[in-house]
């Protein structure tokens, strides 16, 4: 007679990807969870029991659990980066100290700005100088009537207006637009070199003419090639 050996009694069924990302989304939905400061707390509670369960669920002797099990815990890590992602607690630019909007701060006057901008770029905050320097750059421009800046306006539309009176700093204004973009919005921290760079155009600018002569035809260029950029984004 063959000993078949001990019975291996078998769980409750594991979850597949789809029904565990289900599950999660819709705890997290509920009105009672937001971005508090108790939220990173509340989302380990929430790894730490889903684990728990699912390897109280799992049964050693079979390959088939094991792999689901590890699945399901690469699909739940996901989430949660993404769900953190979503609520900006693992946004890098949270550390950015001054309002990435081009129109914010509108006391400062295009002198202060260009100085709070060197002070950070001395102090090693290069996110902040760069953001800093091209606001500096567009508000010296604004109050030059060189420059309307409106509310939302991004770095690349203010850096393609801003080449009208300086066609010759097109490039330099485009590449300080990204390294705006990069400050503000991305999780790559600017370089020193970008800050200074940046900063060094928007001191150059304060002290610079603009040419007025191509202004008109700069600008009518950049509006109908913002035109057709919303008319291919509506179609």
């Amino acid at each position: 007679m063959i000993d078949a050996g001990p019975p291996v009694y078998a769980g409750p069924p594991v979850p597949d990807p789809d029904e565990a990302r289900s599950r999660v989304f819709d705890e997290l939905s509920k009105a009672e969870y937001d971005d508090s400061p108790g939220f990173v707390q509340w989302l380990l509670g929430v790894i730490e029991r889903w684990l728990t369960d699912l390897f109280d669920s799992v049964d050693g002797t079979s390959t088939v659990q094991v792999g689901l099990a590890i699945a399901l815990m690469a699909v739940l890590l996901v989430v949660v980066v993404l769900v953190l992602r979503r609520t900006g607690l693992v946004r890098r630019s949270h550390t950015l100290a001054v309002a990435p909007g081009l129109d914010a701060d509108p006391v400062l006057s295009a002198h202060d700005l260009r100085e709070q901008a060197r002070t950070a770029l001395n102090a090693g905050r290069f996110d902040d100088g760069t953001v800093l320097a091209l606001r500096a750059l567009v508000r010296d421009l604004e109050v030059r009537t060189l420059l309307d800046v409106t509310s939302g306006m991004t770095a690349h539309e203010a850096a393609a207006r801003a080449a009208a009176p300086y066609p010759d700093l097109r490039g330099r204004l485009l590449r300080g637009a990204d390294a705006f973009d990069t400050a503000a919005y991305s999780h790559r921290p600017a370089t020193a070199k970008a800050a200074d760079d940046l900063l060094r155009l928007a001191e150059y600018i304060a002290e610079s003419a603009p040419d007025l002569s191509t202004a008109d035809d700069v600008a009518a260029e950049n509006s109908t090639h913002e035109d057709s950029t919303r008319n291919e984004v509506g179609a």
